[in-house]
């Protein structure tokens, strides 16, 4: 049966309209919804925020609190804090003052730990990271129209300063006013010092450099004689970075492209702190001098991190003044006749003078300063006659002087000798014409000996004066001679050596303390780095204490040309020698390796990139080569990263040298994992050759000009890029002049 369709009342026709008006109002809401997610979705992701984007998405490995092991008590609780400030800044997205805040609790972190030496390696690294971070929040929280200004504000008062002395120079000449007015210094001068009016400061310039620029078209050849003399070029090079900066100045600073720098910069400063990479080096180099050149004063904030972190000294010397006191002590004896007049009388006899030379440091803030002291005795027996009597006496005069000597780094500097005598006589007996004459014999000596004792301080201090006369000229002589030489040998030999091999530090520093002296040089190129700070410390008991960064041996490394070149290891070790030799001016032998007497020497195929590299942490020193090897009778093993470690330790009078477990990787991955499997093998037996365990004595012998020196090391340490060597009190000295023999004495007649 078929269903009739019934017509539908009026309620259902309402039911129906509302249903179709719902959903058509959903139909409506879904197309704005959908519509609005597509726009949104179009629309530009939220740009970062201070560290967002520039700080790496990972806690960098080597501050991974996994590596500290051992942790106790509140400081496993420290470890997990640390964890977790980490985990926050470099791997979630913080509001800039969350990013500050976090930087503050680790700093917090850093200081609580102060103290503790298990920590004191981890929180140098992690000191790094919170310097640098907060460089950069400054940096890029600088008001960037202020750092435009204070740029273009140095250019101005530099120019200023120049006109203002090239106009002193010419008004110095005969007409010279005839030049001022020539280059209008007095308007330059005018418009630099009230800033009326930029365009006619900027006008002004430019028709200034128009006149450099022309000075060759002057008819005069005198003129144009005289406008190329050094005084100009000062002013031309000021206006030239003058309009330089004015032209800069206009464009505004490209906050996104700042941002990429800093992006760049820190990323190779991380990877550089795990690899030691020349390359890391020198796009950090390049990376700086992209954002000093855009940025200028601006920058200050990260150049004081960077100098601190990464631009440091990397050799450091601290010598205690007790062991160059111990190192040069030297005593002499000089004895010869005494023939003189003091006071009316014919003194004849003779002397012994007993002197010894030290050193007195004393406080420079760039020189080593010190006095080298002169501490003696002259003992005399003579005996002094007139007319009516001969008086004996026994003298005993102290001495003491100094000399100044500062050292520069390149030149020992003098001032002149002093002397104080302090003198003493006794007299130990009389003779006079009376003597033999009974009852006026004792009388004669009495009168003699009452007039001596009136004369006695006259007589004194001209023996005093005597001494001085003698022992001061002497003294100035011989120190100054042996600086001249000791000139000769640093200035003119040892620093031409370091400068002829490309190894002469890029910055130096010399201080002295009263107790210590302190030297601190940088090896570091423009496409290099350097060093940070280390803590450094000496005790009583130390008396030398050297640390080098690897930085200082990385570089000197890549002077040495090893880039993609094939050489034997025997012939890698003869280089080696040949180096160090032309630096200390002196043979060197160094430990060579096993030569297989069938297959040959090994040799080494270096890569292009990183030869050989040095890190230095935990204790360990790291030689990290990247080469491969090829010998007679075997097949040929590709490039390896391969990684020796090194350990040391000082024991009494032994140096306990022993081998960790030699690791190898392939620059390139093999197609076959056994194949690389064999060639570890290989790689770690020619390692374990040559580099086996060994034992040296911590006594080092050195030769100086008339004695030889016997160091003993004390304690070898291996930390956070550092290797500190320290040379205990046990200095042992062997002098080869012989000591002269004592002097006679005259017998006094009593």
């Amino acid at each position: 049966m078929l269903l009739k369709e019934s017509k539908p009342s009026r309620n259902k026709q309402q039911y129906f309209g509302m249903v179709s008006l719902a959903v058509l109002g959903i139909a409506s809401l879904a197309l704005v919804v959908t519509t609005t997610m597509a726009v949104e979705g179009k629309q530009p992701q939220k740009e970062d925020v201070g560290l967002q984007g520039i700080l790496p998405a990972e806690v960098p490995e080597d501050l991974s609190t996994e590596s500290l092991e051992g942790l106790e008590g509140k400081w496993v609780q420290w470890e997990q804090q640390v964890s977790e400030l980490l985990g926050k800044l470099y791997e979630t997205d913080l509001t800039l003052n969350q990013q500050k805040q976090t930087l503050a609790a680790l700093q917090a972190k850093i200081k609580e730990a102060q103290g503790q030496a298990a920590l004191s390696e981890y929180c140098s690294r992690l000191q790094r990271r919170i310097d640098i971070a907060n460089a950069v929040l400054k940096t890029l929280g600088q008001d960037w129209g202020a750092v435009k200004t204070a740029q273009m504000k140095s250019k101005q008062n530099e120019l200023a300063a120049v006109a203002k002395s090239l106009k002193s120079y010419l008004n110095s000449l005969q007409n010279g006013d005839g030049w001022v007015e020539y280059l209008q210094l007095n308007e330059l001068q005018k418009e630099l010092k009230n800033n009326y009016s930029e365009v006619e400061l900027l006008d002004l310039v430019k028709s200034l450099q128009a006149k450099f620029e022309a000075r060759g078209a002057l008819k005069d050849a005198e003129q144009r004689k005289f406008f190329n003399r050094e005084q100009f070029k000062d002013l031309e090079k000021s206006v030239k970075a003058f309009l330089a900066e004015s032209k800069a100045s206009t464009s505004k600073i490209d906050v996104s492209k700042i941002r990429k720098q800093l992006t760049a910069l820190v990323t190779n400063l991380e990877e550089y702190e795990s690899s030691q990479s020349n390359k890391n080096a020198f796009e950090a180099r390049k990376t700086y001098a992209q954002l000093r050149k855009e940025l200028g004063r601006g920058l200050q904030p990260l150049t004081t991190a960077l100098r601190n972190n990464y631009f440091n000294y990397n050799l450091r010397v601290m010598v205690a003044e007790d062991f160059i006191n111990r190192l040069i002590n030297d005593s002499t004896c000089e004895k010869g006749p005494v023939v003189d007049c003091i006071l009316g009388a014919y003194v004849t006899g003779n002397q012994a003078t007993t002197t010894e030379v030290g050193v007195d440091f004393k406080p420079s803030d760039s020189t080593l300063r010190f006095d080298l002291t002169l501490n003696g005795v002259t003992n005399s027996e003579t005996s002094g006659t007139t007319s009516q009597a001969v008086i004996y006496t026994s003298g005993h005069h102290q001495i003491w002087g100094g000399k100044e000597i500062n050292f520069d780094g390149d030149t020992f500097t003098t001032q002149p000798a002093w002397v104080q005598v302090d003198a003493h006589n006794t007299t130990v007996g009389a003779s006079t014409n009376l003597d033999g004459i009974p009852l006026l014999s004792g009388l004669g000596r009495s009168m003699a000996y009452r007039r001596t004792a009136q004369l006695k301080g006259e007589a004194e201090a001209i023996a005093a004066q005597r001494v001085r006369d003698r022992v001061r000229p002497r003294f100035d002589e011989e120190v100054d001679d042996r600086i001249t030489r000791a000139n000769e040998k640093v200035g003119g030999q040892l620093n031409k050596r370091l400068r002829d091999n490309d190894l002469f530090p890029s910055a130096r520093s010399f201080a002295s303390t009263d107790s210590h002296l302190y030297i601190r040089t940088r090896l570091m190129d423009t496409g290099e780095l350097a060093a940070n700070s280390p803590p450094l410390s000496i005790s009583s008991k130390d008396s030398v204490v050297l640390q080098l960064h690897e930085s200082v041996m990385n570089n000197s490394l890549s002077r040495m040309g090893l880039e993609g070149r094939k050489i034997s290891d025997q012939d890698l070790i003869t280089e080696f020698e040949k180096s160090i030799a032309d630096i200390l001016d002196r043979e060197v032998k160094l430990e060579r390796p096993p030569v297989d007497p069938d297959k040959g020497p090994n040799i080494l195929a270096f890569d292009k990139k990183d030869p050989i590299r040095v890190q230095i942490s935990d204790n360990t020193v790291n030689l990290i080569l990247r080469c491969g090897f090829e010998q007679k009778g075997e097949t040929a093993v590709p490039t390896q990263i391969i990684t020796v470690p090194l350990h040391f330790k000082v024991e009494g009078d032994k140096i306990h040298i022993t081998r960790g477990d030699v690791k190898s990787s392939p620059v390139v991955r093999p197609d076959r994992i056994a194949s690389q499997i064999a060639r570890a093998g290989v790689v770690r037996s020619k390692m374990e050759k040559a580099f086996p365990n060994r034992v040296e004595p911590s006594q080092v012998k050195a030769k100086l000009e008339n004695r030889t020196v016997y160091l003993h090391i004390t304690d070898i340490l291996a930390n956070d890029g550092w290797l500190t060597v320290t040379v205990g009190n046990d200095l042992t000295v062997e002098k080869h002049d012989e000591v002269p023999p004592a002097v006679e004495e005259t017998a006094a007649v009593n």
